[in-house]
């Protein structure tokens, strides 16, 4: 029996012998914890292998017969939660699709999953974001600010938007990550987003101007509802001020840094186009990008804890680039190591610097760190 392929998902190391199996799109709205063996089997889904080679090879490994109703029982379960390439889970894009495309804003994804059990009012978390913002100085062209959620990322935020009050009634370019397995490219999306507090509103001119200069801006658009990347800078800023906005999800440039090269002449018309928005006082740019994210839970045979230090030289170094609106220096620093920190915003970053093509300041710089020191993320706040 041929067995089937497994869609792209994240298998995290848990708990001893455990390993968390995600699906980025959360089509089920669950993660599944399996012993290892199981992530042995899941490494033979690839729409190629047959049962037979899984069973011969699984006995070599672990000396214990692998029974088709086990093979079948393990299927059946990724079959229940989506994970499988097959009609299921066709079935249920194109349901997700159809639903997405027939509302006038992009509904809030990440944000009342993240939220809902901790506030049951949300107008209390605009009050506490409210409190903790203080008012300082305005940025000229952009912001970057961070994407991790805000019980672990508020001090970025803050400080990312310390000027909000010279943001109220501007349009904000979001440049955002992509971290869906759907096509790793320029994502515009057609419509803002409907907020807790209301919903922020799209540029249409701004909207049409990108549309010109992007090859298939809506091709899977549906990745805005799954990506929590700009959703989470909009809310945040929502709950400050009143602003209309464009969305736009922003390729990684992996293949470009696995081979050396820089990608800038391939996207001119949108650097050139961005780059006179951000001279624009009616627009701002903002790259909503973590850092580096590192130890057990990302792959590492080290603990964050331990890694911590050699991680933020390397931060501190792409930092430096970054503050001097210096965006092929920045992309050029992950050449030599292929990105071996996972900086999960350098497509976002990347197309920023190219544009807004201005030195910025550093506001901040931290590293969110486990309760136990397996793994972190770090992340900024600049002003340009």
């Amino acid at each position: 029996m041929r067995l089937p392929r497994l869609r792209p998902v994240e298998i995290i190391p848990y708990r001893e012998g455990e390993y968390i199996i995600r699906d980025p799109l959360l089509l089920s709205g669950e993660v599944l914890v399996v012993p290892e063996p199981v992530v042995f089997v899941l490494s033979y889904l690839d729409g190629e292998k047959d049962d037979l080679s899984l069973k011969e090879d699984y006995f070599r490994k672990y000396g214990e017969m692998l029974f088709s109703e086990d093979i079948e029982g393990i299927i059946k379960t990724l079959k229940e939660h989506f994970l499988l390439e097959d009609e299921v889970y066709q079935g249920k894009m194109q349901e997700l699709k159809e639903w997405f495309n027939s509302n006038p804003y992009i509904p809030m994804n990440s944000f009342p999953r993240t939220y809902s059990e901790t506030y049951s009012d949300f107008d209390s978390l605009r009050e506490r974001i409210r409190a903790q913002v203080q008012a300082s100085e305005g940025c000229e062209r952009g912001i970057i600010s961070p994407h991790i959620d805000y019980e672990r990322g508020m001090r970025g935020y803050v400080l990312a938007y310390g000027g909000w009050e010279h943001l109220k009634d501007k349009t904000l370019i979001f440049l955002g990550v992509n971290h869906t397995p759907l096509r790793d490219g320029f994502i515009l999306s057609s419509r803002g987003y409907m907020t807790p507090w209301g919903p922020v509103e799209v540029d249409r001119e701004a909207l049409k101007a990108l549309e010109e200069v992007i090859e298939e801006p809506y091709s899977d658009e549906i990745a805005h509802f799954f990506e929590h990347s700009i959703e989470l800078n909009v809310a945040f800023l929502k709950a400050l001020t009143d602003f209309k906005m464009v969305g736009l999800l922003v390729p990684s440039f992996a293949e470009f840094i696995a081979q050396g090269k820089l990608p800038d002449q391939n996207y001119q018309g949108i650097f050139s186009l961005l780059n006179n928005m951000a001279l624009d006082e009616n627009f701002v740019l903002v790259a909503a990008a973590d850092l580096s994210h590192y130890g057990l839970s990302f792959g590492d045979s080290q603990k964050a804890e331990e890694l911590r230090p050699q991680v933020e030289i390397f931060d501190r170094y792409i930092l430096e680039k970054m503050q001097m609106g210096n965006g092929d220096g920045f992309l050029s620093s992950f050449f030599p190591h292929k990105n071996a920190t996972r900086v999960c915003g350098t497509g976002a970053i990347y197309v920023f610097l190219k544009s807004v093509d201005k030195r910025g300041r550093l506001l901040g710089y931290f590293n969110a760190m486990d309760p136990d020191g397996s793994s972190a993320v770090s992340f900024a706040a600049l002003i340009y």
